[in-house]
């Protein structure tokens, strides 16, 4: 009997674990780093400065996570960053349209390009890796096009407002991912357009057979990715003060690392918000952790590819065992 009591308490505690790793291993390593740099990591400065760098990973790892839990992926979103980026700067510098007016068609725009990674992927069946890369390169090659390489400079001060003001002391981009992702948040989990995309992901077969439109419910899931691309490139442009066409680009790898973090989190496996911001963090908190304590980048890379690489096969485990 109590053999059987102690079993119990083993399996409880390693599925606590395998659902709480995550959020322990970001508490482990906000503790870590304390100790480390006692004087700067914890003070409100640098937590801001956490926050704000994390910013374009949330909002794209948030829209990434609607796709993903649909067992799909988007690998436009660091390509698509870096085009909205050039159609804003566009629409404000070389078309005199306001910072309002133009933020809004980019958002448009973002939309737009999703639906056509959707439309690609849920009505023409082209496999989701092969139709959002090759969608990817074509955004890419359009961009580059149009800029011939060079950045979009001389953007008006009002559009500041999206990644380079404070308020109170507090950066507005951080705002806007809070705004985002609580959105984000209230489609999964309180719309049927949520419940649809889980449905989806859990069996989409059956979920065909029970009257959801399977194909309307990825091409908007996919629409939702390309709105948070649109936010990243607004944010990111202000921030730089200029739209870059390459900008973006490199932030794909960081925004699925992000997802695959969190769907360790929370819900064994399955991609989530809360845990994708959980993500961010431990992916903001490393590499902010590292740089003061003056660890060369080579050597956070490795660290970052470790810990991703864990998170991964830990999500694989969780799946086979739901299996």
């Amino acid at each position: 009997m109590t053999g059987q009591v102690q079993m119990k308490k083993k399996v409880h505690f390693s599925e606590f674990v395998m659902k709480y790793g995550t959020l322990m291993f970001l508490v482990l390593l906000c503790i870590a780093f304390s100790v480390l740099r006692p004087s700067t990591f914890l003070s409100v400065g640098n937590l801001l400065t956490v926050l704000r760098q994390i910013v374009i990973l949330s909002i794209l790892g948030g829209g990434l996570t609607v796709v993903m839990i649909t067992n799909r992926i988007d690998l436009t979103i660091g390509y698509t960053t870096s085009f909205l980026g050039i159609v804003a700067g566009a629409l404000m510098v070389d078309f005199g349209i306001p910072v309002l007016p133009a933020a809004i068609l980019t958002l448009i725009a973002g939309a737009i390009l999703g639906s056509l990674s959707g439309i690609a992927v849920a009505l023409i069946g082209i496999p989701d890796f092969i139709a959002t890369l090759s969608l990817g390169f074509l955004i890419s090659g359009f961009n580059q096009s149009y800029t011939k390489g060079h950045p979009i400079s001389g953007l008006p001060a009002e559009f500041s407002i999206f990644g380079a003001k404070f308020v109170k002391g507090i950066p507005t981009s951080i705002f806007f991912m809070i705004v985002f992702l609580a959105i984000i948040f209230i489609l999964l989990n309180f719309t049927r357009f949520g419940r649809h995309v889980y449905a989806i992901g859990g069996n989409e077969e059956a979920s065909l057979m029970s009257g959801v439109n399977v194909k309307a419910n990825l091409i908007w899931a996919y629409v939702v990715s390309g709105v948070g691309a649109g936010l990243a490139a607004l944010i990111l442009a202000s921030k730089l003060g200029t739209a870059h066409p390459t900008a973006g680009d490199n932030y794909l790898m960081e925004a699925l690392a992000t997802v695959y973090v969190g769907g360790t989190a929370f819900k064994s496996g399955e991609p989530n918000i809360a845990g994708t911001f959980v993500g961010a963090m431990i992916i903001g908190v490393l590499t902010n952790g590292l740089t003061l304590c003056n660890v060369q980048y080579y050597n956070q890379d490795i660290a970052k590819g470790l810990v991703i690489f864990l998170a991964v096969t830990i999500t694989s485990i969780q799946r086979m065992k739901k299996k």
